[in-house]
């Protein structure tokens, strides 16, 4: 009977990690199709030996970035399996020019962010954390709720980025009585019209929605691509959520519209990351700060191995 011979494979991250990327079961399907050199993982090459053999790496967060030194020492590598998001800090140029494949389990972690900003958006609507503020200083029920002004029925949601969060996060809106609208230069109508919303361009969007949800990617052509001329575009009172990356948003013009009080700010991923101690936004009753846990996090980042 012919010997099947297993793929050489290496755990490259934070030590510690690949225990809750792999549980058991998933521990023992990986082994069906890799031959792992080590069952822990390691976050540094540079001081292994015996890294010729290597075909494939399974990467997660706190992999170093694949650049030429780190390949030089892998010169069998064909193929990495990132079990993480974005990919960005982890490929180079060198890791393109040797013609590696790559994949990522940024599908699976996606799924915990529309969770996140299908559940804040909701919470916006009911003005949740405001009232929770208004009725810890009361002290009771008496004017901690405004009737006319909290509710999600009729609103307009406009989400920045047909990606798949974001149309993770248009199909679970579907489930409530609101308005959704998308901007992406790439949905026309007919995409739209599959996805269930309505597209608009980004000023008529900003103009129009009472609650922003950017799901663009970071990229140098949609650096700040919220800044202070598109802010001022958006209506009084409308709150902008972010659980997609901070260097979209001019952090100095928002924080200028949040100190005026103008608009409202849920944020999870801040620019920079974290703001530093000083930031005003920390203490405005009109901001709503999270330290990036929109991602997967704890038993949730088992569905990314």
């Amino acid at each position: 009977m012919m010997e099947v011979m297993s793929t050489p494979a290496l755990l490259v991250m934070y030590p510690g990690l690949e225990d809750r990327l792999f549980d058991p079961t998933a521990r023992s399907r990986l082994g069906h199709v890799v031959d792992l050199a080590s069952d822990a993982a390691v976050a540094d090459l540079a001081g292994l030996h015996g890294l010729e053999g290597v075909e494939v790496l399974v990467t997660g967060w706190g992999c170093p970035p694949l650049d030429a030194d780190a390949l030089d020492r892998l010169p069998s590598l064909r193929f990495v399996a990132h079990a993480a998001g974005t990919v960005k800090g982890l490929v180079t140029d060198a890791f393109w020019e040797r013609g590696l494949t790559i994949t990522s389990a940024a599908a699976a972690n996606a799924v915990p962010v529309a969770e996140f900003t299908f559940a804040a958006i909701v919470m916006l609507g009911k003005d949740v954390f405001g009232i929770r503020d208004r009725h810890r200083q009361a002290r009771g029920t008496t004017g901690v709720v405004d009737p006319a002004s909290v509710g999600n029925r009729g609103l307009r949601i406009g989400i920045i980025g047909a990606s798949t969060i974001g149309r993770l996060v248009a199909e679970r809106l579907r489930t409530l009585d609101v308005e959704v609208v998308v901007s992406d230069p790439y949905l026309d109508d007919a995409g739209a019209s599959a996805l269930g919303v309505v597209a608009l361009g980004l000023d008529d969007l900003l103009a129009t929605s009472d609650v922003v949800s950017i799901h663009a990617p970071a990229l140098p052509s949609t650096h700040h691509l919220l800044d202070a001329a598109a802010l001022a575009r958006m209506r009084d009172g409308a709150w902008l959520l972010n659980t997609a990356r901070g260097s979209l948003v001019d952090t100095a013009a928002l924080e200028s519209e949040l100190v005026s009080g103008r608009l409202n700010a849920f944020i999870d991923t801040p620019d920079p990351e974290p703001l530093p101690a000083e930031s005003p936004l920390y203490d405005l009753p009109n901001v709503v700060l999270t330290p990036h846990i929109a991602g997967s996090l704890g038993n949730e980042v088992g569905r990314m191995g």
